[in-house]
């Protein structure tokens, strides 16, 4: 089995056909996804999108692209969708707070802004025990500047791409990185050798679906069920069958996100 540990087929205008959709991830062996909020009112269609759909978990996050709705109205809402109470109530809880961080290479929200955004984010977290994902864009050192000052223990680094360095430092600290379609591309050899020498218990696969499919379907519009021939590439990397991959990546993204 293969977990999508970052969906967006909440998107419902990338996926009229959601449930054509789920029906292949399940033949691809693709039985679990987590949907990922990025604003406030996206966090609120994933979570919707996942009630009464088994093997659909959801989180709650705030972009940096939309970090001006960094707000303490905001954050309280966050808040109430965590502890599932008020117009929440009886929803499935969130497991993660996500995606969150700092993007500096489109620069959409002022960077002490990303910054003030993303530690507020953090704090919550912890206050909840909930584990992060966090979107990076062009920003390593910031970034784990501001992981380091908060202390956040559970953190996946989404659509990891950065380079041996930065991975040893994620991997010394605990953190999780996360392998998209772009790991195949021709090019990307330094990802490459990052995916290859990831300690077992350290990384996991997604789509980030409808976006950056892997290089067998570029050009087409993700979906979960392509997670598996990233994972398919990557066990090639590493030298192992694609069952021992899948094997390994599942049992990591279960534990990381308590599914």
């Amino acid at each position: 089995m293969l977990i999508d540990t970052h969906s967006h087929i909440h998107f419902s205008k990338d996926f009229p056909d959601f449930e054509e959709v789920l029906l292949r991830a399940r033949e691809a062996d693709v039985f679990k996804q987590v949907l990922i909020g990025c604003n406030m009112e996206d966090s609120v269609n994933a979570g919707k999108f996942v009630q009464n759909m088994d093997g659909l978990f959801w989180t709650v996050g705030i972009h940096p692209h939309d970090s001006d709705q960094g707000t303490p109205g905001n954050y309280q809402k966050i808040r109430r969708m965590i502890d599932g109470v008020e117009e929440f109530a009886g929803w499935k809880r969130p497991v993660a707070l996500g995606e969150i961080g700092l993007d500096y290479f489109r620069n959409l929200q002022p960077v002490d802004k990303q910054k003030e955004v993303f530690a507020a984010q953090l704090e919550i977290a912890r206050e909840f025990d909930l584990p992060v994902v966090v979107h990076i864009r062009d920003a390593y050192d910031d970034a784990f500047r501001v992981l380091a000052d908060a202390g956040n223990t559970k953190v996946l680094l989404h659509c990891f791409s950065g380079g041996i360095a930065e991975a040893d430092l994620a991997w010394s600290r605990g953190y999780i990185t996360a392998f998209s379609g772009v790991v195949t591309y021709p090019k990307n050899l330094d990802l490459q050798e990052v995916a290859r020498r990831a300690p077992d218990d350290k990384f996991v696969v997604e789509t980030d679906c409808p976006f950056l499919a892997p290089q067998k379907y570029r050009g087409q519009r993700n979906e979960p069920a392509f997670v598996a021939e990233t994972a398919r590439f990557i066990a090639e990397l590493r030298g192992v069958t694609t069952e021992v991959l899948a094997d390994m990546t599942t049992v990591n993204a279960e534990q990381y996100f308590g599914i």
